[in-house]
């Protein structure tokens, strides 16, 4: 992609990632008060979610978190990512200064918070139908590997 814009010389084809490919792995993160549902998933300012939602321009700005959140789809297992672990913890708990780096709390406006928190590993692609920008489809579960994870759980990995 930068090779093209070289005999321009219209920008620096300096860049950490010369291609951008169609399709991208992302990290979505749910939560429900009971373990048999209904999952709410958190959606984040910038990084894909929702399939209706408009793909977001971030320039001139770099949004940290959801970032973070597409580095540690790419590495391997949350052992690589360990701020994850206080990150779902602080969701659980839903503190004020995590929640408001979101786009959505879905538990805003509700008496009762969530118990349980997953998070799962999904393929995205540009889709082809006019109602919606991405197809999704998912590829496992990022964490835990096996059932769901409560508030206590999480702080007895922290403190490990």
């Amino acid at each position: 992609m930068n090779a093209s814009f070289d005999p321009l010389r219209l920008a620096n084809s300096y860049g950490a990632f010369g291609v951008v490919s169609e399709e991208r792995h992302e990290l979505i993160i749910s939560s429900a008060q009971d373990v048999t549902g209904p999952w709410r998933e958190y959606e984040f300012k910038i990084k894909p979610g929702n399939v209706a939602r408009t793909p977001r321009f971030i320039s001139p700005y770099h949004h940290r978190l959801d970032w973070q959140m597409w580095i540690s789809s790419q590495i391997g297992g949350i052992e690589r990512s360990p701020w994850m672990y206080s990150f779902l913890l602080k969701l659980l708990k839903q503190e004020e200064d995590v929640v408001s780096l979101l786009a959505s709390d879905p538990w805003s406006g509700d008496k009762i918070g969530p118990k349980y928190i997953q998070v799962e590993k999904f393929r995205y692609k540009f889709a082809k139908s006019p109602d919606r920008y991405w197809e999704r489809e998912k590829t496992g579960r990022y964490f835990p590997r096996q059932g769901i994870v409560t508030a206590d759980m999480l702080a007895s990995l922290i403190n490990d």
